[in-house]
């Protein structure tokens, strides 16, 4: 006998991906039907997910999918725009007469030794996305009823709040994937705190140095300092960001045992009406990707003279730069001329200032694919 469909089994699939799996065959049980699909895409069709019960077999339905979804007369009667977010028993939209002489029934239904013969269906459509449940029984079986057909409308409203939660869940952690990719691409280390100090998220870069622990740690969840008198410093830069007020940002330096300090500048910011702190740590010994074509791209400096300009602002003097490109020091300074000219400076220091100032970046990976929620 037939019985109500579970809200609870429903919601569950909101956020459960192996509940959304067993989707259809839980409501397939709850219906006595033999088989049962689920499917949702959403309207950007960067989402699509399909339930099956398990009836058909995977190579089955993945023929379906190539060939038959278009001769799907049930299908093409339930999503007619007048019959969204209703369930039919689509014996009475398509005659058995008509659904016996068509392509699915004869081509791919029969072919299989089977006798799906009986439909219930319907069309889901949200904000953000489109749906269809189907539930089969087999030509020797009676046909869905009214009861059946009362059961399964009862739980539409589960079902289509069940795709818009989870079409929102999936898009928010889409968001946040390409947020991550982007601060991955930073070649700057960046923690998100609490107003605690406890870290909230770090991208790639944070992993590297946290992972080091050669000049910043993480003591019971919360960013430090090795050094006690670092620690004071950067513990007075997290308190003054924390602070009501706290809208200036702060510079710390964290000594390392080997290499140049880690700089950090801390800022605070407000996401969602909560205060959070946010640490930008640069490693001045990290490579820049690509910070040769960059110079040369905005100021209009030839290979050799872009060259220069990094080796310079990486801390080589002329001297060591000439010895470096096995030059003359009269090269290096003719070619300094040009890159003072061309970036409208006076003092080798300005230069290395203005070079320094550019965007650190991080050489590009390949990010991973975003999952369901």
């Amino acid at each position: 006998m037939p019985r109500t469909l579970r809200a609870e089994e429903i919601y569950d699939a909101a956020t459960d991906d192996a509940a959304f799996d067993d989707l259809a065959a839980s409501l397939a049980r709850a219906v006595d039907a033999r088989s049962g699909v689920f499917h949702w895409k959403s309207f950007s069709e960067q989402t699509e997910e399909v339930s099956y019960s398990g009836y058909f077999t995977a190579d089955q339905m993945a023929e379906y999918d190539r060939h038959f979804a278009d001769a799907d007369l049930w299908s093409t009667a339930v999503t007619r725009s007048e019959r969204l977010n209703r369930v039919w028993d689509c014996d009475r939209l398509v005659s058995p007469r008509e659904y016996e002489n068509g392509r699915l029934y004869n081509e791919w239904i029969r072919p299989m030794g089977d006798d799906t013969f009986h439909c219930l269906g319907a069309a889901l459509r949200t904000e953000t996305a489109i749906g269809e449940i189907g539930f089969h029984r087999g030509r020797d079986q009676p046909a869905f009823d009214d009861e059946v057909v009362r059961i399964v409308e009862d739980g539409l409203v589960h079902l289509r709040r069940m795709v818009a939660i989870r079409s929102k869940l999936i898009s928010a952690r889409r968001t946040s994937a390409c947020a991550s990719a982007s601060l991955d691409v930073i070649g700057h280390a960046v923690l998100s705190l609490d107003s605690k100090g406890r870290l909230i998220h770090y991208n790639v870069a944070a992993e590297a140095v946290l992972g080091r622990a050669d000049g910043l740690i993480l003591h019971r969840g919360r960013l430090a300092a090795r050094r006690p008198g670092d620690q004071n410093a950067l513990q007075a830069a997290l308190d003054r960001a924390a602070a009501p007020a706290g809208t200036e940002a702060s510079g710390v330096l964290v000594h390392r045992a080997e290499g140049r300090p880690y700089e950090l500048s801390i800022l605070s910011a407000s996401v969602g009406g909560q205060r959070q702190i946010v640490v930008v740590v640069t490693d001045p010994d990290t490579c820049n990707a690509g910070l040769r074509e960059r110079i040369r791209g905005l100021y209009g400096l030839t290979v050799a003279e872009a060259e220069v300009a990094e080796h310079l602002a990486a801390g080589l003097s002329p001297a060591q730069i000439a010895d470096h490109r096995h030059v003359s020091a009269g090269t290096i300074h003719s070619q300094l001329k040009a890159i003072f000219l061309k970036l409208g400076c006076r003092r080798q220091s300005e230069l290395v200032a203005m070079i320094n100032s550019l965007p650190r970046l991080q050489p590009a990976t390949e990010s991973a694919p975003v999952a369901g929620p």
